[in-house]
Formats: structure tokens, sequence, C-alpha cells
């Protein structure tokens, strides 16, 4: 059943972030009197159809995406459906800016999306972190949670018995600062930990053992935290949505400067859906929409590359066409189209390859 339930989420959270992207395109297209022939949720074999005044809205057997078909697509030109469509109505018989517009404007409801989903978080159950020395949460897997320490203790000092080192605690940088592994130590150390619990002051012995990742000792505490106020959940918002614009700029130029390392680290399909459903067996339910907003970003950055087949590409054909003052030859854009999915379609391929793997250890 938990099964079933991760696959249902996993489709439902693909299937609505390209449809959202669709739609912006879709939009787009009908506000400069684009013809579109169909906008589709999911892919294959269509189950249902409603004709609009000319645009077949469909719902089909595949829930993996969607798609909006225009007159003057590259791909679109042996499609008799358009062949009577007058010019003006078509992308080639648009002005520049406005077919830059409308490539663009999938990109832009990927990113309105993230908005929506995180000021709706960030309003809804948004924190701040607290820099005070009381220990936010403390985690059951974690020294501090079996060396009997508890959440809203107030700490006041700690000792490292092993460097002799005492660290007055004032908030909880301090506290962060005492757990870095100064010795190098590979194995665990045993602080002395005097804290406050009701007013009383009590002392434990607490065994850490080093996280290497990390290069501190691990407690398995978490900072206090209080609600969002005032104009903090849209403040917190933008700069989320832009910490996680960079971090997958920051990994695209990984991907340029060393790109057999990276694709080793890359997640396709099969890595997102067991990150899905990681996170849906979780029960959390603001993780999953949490998931979707980055989703929503990763897959509207991506979409900005100047791969042929992705709307960057396009955007990039428009602007040429725009400065020479004359169509691109559709058959050299449909092919480089061709070309560009399929390096996309390999990429994916060895990425999935490798998810596959790490899936079965």
């Amino acid at each position: 059943m938990q099964l079933l339930i991760n696959i249902i989420v996993f489709l439902l959270i693909l299937t609505g972030i390209v449809t959202i992207h669709e739609f912006g395109h879709f939009v787009a297209a009908k506000i400069f009197n684009v013809y579109c022939g169909a906008f589709s949720i999911g892919m294959g074999p269509k189950i249902f159809g409603k004709k609009g005044k000319e645009t077949e809205f469909q719902i089909r057997a595949l829930p993996i995406g969607g798609f909006v078909t225009m007159a003057g697509e590259a791909d679109q030109e042996d499609n008799p459906y358009f062949k009577d469509v007058p010019l003006d109505r078509t992308l080639k018989g648009k002005k520049t800016y406005q077919k830059v517009i409308i490539f663009l404007a999938g990109i832009f409801m990927n990113f309105v999306l993230a908005i929506v989903i995180m000021m709706c978080l960030n309003f809804t159950m948004g924190v701040k972190p607290v820099n005070t020395p009381v220990l936010g949460s403390v985690l059951k897997d974690g020294a501090a949670y079996k060396y009997g320490l508890r959440k809203d203790d107030r700490i006041m000092t700690m000792v490292n018995t092993d460097s002799h080192k005492s660290y007055t605690i004032h908030n909880y940088t301090d506290i962060t600062d005492a757990l870095v592994n100064k010795t190098n130590s590979s194995a665990s150390v045993t602080f002395t930990i005097t804290f406050k619990r009701d007013g009383k002051v009590m002392v434990k012995n607490v065994k850490a053992p080093v996280n290497k990742e990390t290069g501190k000792y691990y407690l398995g505490i978490t900072q206090p935290t209080r609600k969002m106020q005032g104009l903090e959940p849209m403040t917190s918002t933008f700069s989320q949505i832009g910490s996680m614009s960079l971090a997958i700029f920051a990994a695209l130029e990984q991907l340029v400067i060393n790109f057999a390392g990276t694709v080793k680290q890359m997640s396709g399909p099969v890595g997102i859906y067991k990150i899905t459903a990681q996170v849906t067996e979780s029960g959390q339910v603001a993780n999953i929409f949490y998931l979707m907003a980055l989703l929503s970003v990763n897959i509207g950055i991506f979409n900005l590359l100047p791969i042929p087949g992705l709307d960057g590409a396009q955007t990039i054909f428009a602007i040429i066409e725009g400065i020479i003052g004359h169509e691109l030859p559709q058959n050299a854009k449909y092919y480089l189209q061709l070309a560009g999915l399929s390096l996309i379609l390999l990429l994916m391929v060895v990425v999935t390859y490798q998810d596959i793997l790490r899936f079965m250890k």
C-alpha cells in the first residue's frame, strides 16, 4: 500500500510541475493569439478530450507530464490540424519579443509555482532560528538523548574532557563552536555538559561520536526556532528560492568543469522517486510540498539551458531570427531539436542506470 502511495505522490508531483510549465506556454500563446490545437495533461493514448472554442483539452493515459501544441512549432510542420491556420496565428507570424515571452512563460510558471508553495508554507508554518543556548529538539538517534538531555534544556557550559577545554555557552553558536572537532579525533569525545531544566542546574557526561562529513561531534540536537512574523514569510521565500537557484547553477557549473565526476552524483527519475518516497513515508506533508517547489525550480532552470529542444534554445533561435530578419531553416531547427532531445535522453539513461545501481544496494 505504501508503495502505491509513493508512486501516486511521485506522479502527481511530476505531472503537476510539467502541467504548470505547459500551462505557462499555453496562456502566453493565447495572449498573443497563437492557435493552440491541444492542451494535454499526461502523455500517451488519449482517454478524455473536451473541445473548447479551438483548443482540445485532453487527459492522457500516462501521468508523466503534459504538453501544448502550437501552430508554427518546428515539430508541428507536418500536422494537418494546422495546415489552414493563417500565418499571423502561428509562432512564425509573431514578433520576436512575443516568441520570447511564449518560450519563457513555462519557466516563469515553474518559479511562480515554487514561490506560491514556499509562501504558503512560510505563512502557515514558517519558522526562523533563534540564537539562544536552548535545545530546540533532541533527536532520539543522538548522543544527547541517550545521555539524558531533552528539548528546552538551557546549556550553560560544555567541557571537552579530552582537550580539557571549557566553553561558556551564551547562545546556540557557542554550542556549535564547542562541537568542532579541533583535535581530529576519529572516534568520539566526552563532554561534561552543565544545563538548566525547570530552574534546576544539572550535569551530564555525554559521549559524542565524530560526524566525518561535517567534522563535528554529533549530539543530535537542533537549534530553537520561532514562528515567522510580519514580512518574514515573504523575504524568506525569495531567499529560499534564490538559494535553490544558486545551488542548481553551481551544479551545472560543476557539470561543465567536471562532467564525469558530476554525472555520477546526478539523479534521474528513479533517484527522484526514491527521494519522493522517503519524504512521503516521513508523513510530513510540508516536506512533500517543499520537494515539489525544489523540483519546479530545477525543471525551470534546466529548461533555460541552450540545448536544442529546451526553452532556452528556442529563445535563442527566436532572438537570432529577429536579428537576421528571417527565419532559420525549419528542418535545421527540427533536427537540432531532435539531436538535443536525444542527448538529454542519453543523459537520462546514464543517470537512471546509476540510480538503479544505487537503489539496489
